[in-house]
């Protein structure tokens, strides 16, 4: 059964390329050593002293055993800088994952938002146009307050005192805080006052 690849991330891989290029320049010194050193027996070896050939032949053997571990090094590190591309590919890859996981959900988010708006706005022209129906039969009722003029002073106050909240507000009039209003405040006066109307009315028809 073949074994699964372990997934290493680019800074563990970049972490193994650091410890095999530090190996590999003590390697490099070390074997640089071993040639001073066979260079300074290397006449009295060759010349009939047994035991500078023996230490020539024992430097010399440690040297082809260096040799052969640079090559393994060099073999190692090519294959580590081969696993650090990769891993900074997969994680290339993980994060344009990521990112497109993002982007979807704040497109979808982003159709909420705006069909949000437009039920918003339709619901702002339908209730305004009861508003108007409900002023107008209030005076067709012999109330002459509210007027269809309040209705528009107010109300439009109103929407622009909403609307300095939004990302539109440097696109209309700015209103200062002491003339906005709020649908709910004035059209609650004004119940208020269509009812302290009525109840006069019907105090001065009982009397």
């Amino acid at each position: 059964m073949a074994k699964t690849a372990t997934k290493v991330s680019s800074i563990d891989a970049q972490k193994v390329i650091d410890d095999l290029e530090a190996k590999k320049s003590a390697l490099a010194l070390a074997r640089a050593n071993d040639e001073s050193g066979m260079a300074a027996i290397a006449y009295e070896a060759h010349t009939g002293d047994q035991k500078a050939e023996a230490k020539l032949e024992t430097l010399r053997e440690r040297a082809l055993r260096r040799d052969l571990e640079m090559r393994n090094l060099e073999s190692a590190l090519t294959e580590a800088k081969r696993r650090l591309v990769a891993a900074q590919e997969a994680e290339r890859q993980a994060e344009e994952a990521r990112v497109a996981g993002e982007l979807a959900e704040l497109a979808q988010m982003m159709r909420e938002a705006g069909a949000k708006c437009d039920r918003a706005l339709k619901l702002l022209a339908e209730s305004s146009n009861e508003l108007r129906k409900i002023v107008q039969a209030t005076n067709q009722r012999g109330l002459g307050n509210p007027s269809a003029q309040q209705l528009q002073s107010l109300g439009s106050r109103a929407i622009l005192a909403m609307i300095i909240n939004s990302p539109y507000a440097k696109d209309f009039p700015h209103i200062a805080p002491r003339e906005r209003q709020d649908f709910s405040q004035f059209t609650g006066a004004w119940s208020a006052m269509i009812e302290k109307a009525i109840a006069a009315k019907l105090d001065k028809d009982a009397a």
